[in-house]
């Protein structure tokens, strides 16, 4: 039973590493869409220069091929997020199916231990019983 808990600890100590890798993960995610965010509104604000200013407007080409690669190289990196995202819940509820399993398994052998204690004091009684009845029954002969 020991080995059981002792598997439960590692168990649940796996689950709360992929559950602070999965915070983690959130959080980088988050950080993504604020700079997404971010670079959408400076692209605007280029565009609204770009329409007013005729020198920033002759830029404004230059700018935009380097924009759309950087919101490619945001939105992959994004995606790859995402991805591990996805990964860490699967790993996630299977290290809870694990925990579960050592839980049910010391749950299991709780519950044999307290039956067998249970069989145990009940032959004693038994016994205890046996050997009352015997001395009452040896004590009315006399």
């Amino acid at each position: 039973m020991k080995a059981f808990r002792t598997l439960l600890k590692l168990a649940q100590r796996d689950l709360e590493t992929l559950r602070r890798a999965l915070s983690e993960q959130i959080a980088r995610e988050a950080e993504i869409a604020q700079r997404i965010a971010g670079h959408e509104q400076t692209v605007r604000a280029e565009q609204a220069l770009a329409q007013r200013d005729y020198e920033s407007g002759r830029a404004y080409g230059g700018y935009a091929v380097a924009a759309i690669q950087v919101r490619k190289a945001l939105e992959a990196e994004r995606a790859l997020i995402g991805q591990e995202i996805e990964r860490l819940r699967g790993l996630i509820a299977e290290a809870h199916v694990e925990a579960r399993k050592f839980e049910r398994l010391i749950e299991l052998e709780e519950q044999r231990e307290k039956a067998k204690r249970e069989k145990h004091e009940n032959a004693e009684l038994d016994e205890f019983a046996t050997m009352r009845a015997a001395r009452a029954s040896a004590v009315s002969r006399q």
